[in-house]
């Protein structure tokens, strides 16, 4: 078991106890713990159990929230080229079928991106946040200008597509983690 095992378990039990240097300690032993499988003077601390449980819940509901804005951030960007390929095939003077077709293109690779990250969130939202900067630089390149219009809208979607690939990054890893070590507690048996 790893350290964080040990806390796990011993955060929750009635006879731990706290060293500044060392952490979680053990209240009997004053040593931290070093058990194989299950502790015997483990003791439940309901209560304890029902906050780390909330704590738990409550973290995940951040996660999920965050993990939604960057996969919003997907929908809502393809929703944007859906309407701008509208006004630039049939609104604009001078306005092409060809511009819009591209437009909706576009926006056809999000929604697929934002469907593939209910399956895959952090990769989805890595490949929506590398081609949405793409875009960005290659219309820089057909148009400098274009960098600064609409510049708080740019910041929003790579700032929500950052902050929900790195959330589910670290849930992915943690789901990785849980099941390797369901996968060693049945091995063991």
């Amino acid at each position: 078991m790893t350290r964080e095992d040990y806390i796990k378990v011993c955060s929750v039990c009635t006879n731990k106890s706290f060293n500044p240097k060392v952490g979680v300690t053990c209240g009997l032993t004053n040593e931290i713990a070093n058990f194989k499988g299950t502790c015997p003077d483990y003791s439940e601390n309901a209560d304890a159990v029902r906050h780390e449980i909330m704590a738990a819940d409550h973290r995940r509901s951040e996660n999920k929230g965050v993990i939604n804005r960057g996969r919003s951030a997907l929908f809502v960007v393809a929703g944007l080229y859906v309407l701008v390929g509208f006004l630039e095939a049939y609104v604009i003077l001078g306005a092409h079928i060809l511009y819009g077709i591209i437009d909706w293109t576009i926006a056809a690779v999000f929604l697929g991106l934002g469907i593939w990250s209910y399956k895959k969130a952090s990769l989805a939202m890595i490949i929506g946040l590398s081609f949405y900067c793409l875009i960005i630089l290659l219309l820089a390149l057909v148009e400098p200008l274009t960098i600064i219009q609409g510049v708080i809208w740019k910041i929003l979607v790579i700032v929500w597509l950052s902050y929900g690939i790195s959330t589910a990054r670290a849930e992915e890893a943690k789901q990785k983690k849980a099941n390797s070590g369901n996968d060693d507690l049945l091995d063991q048996a």
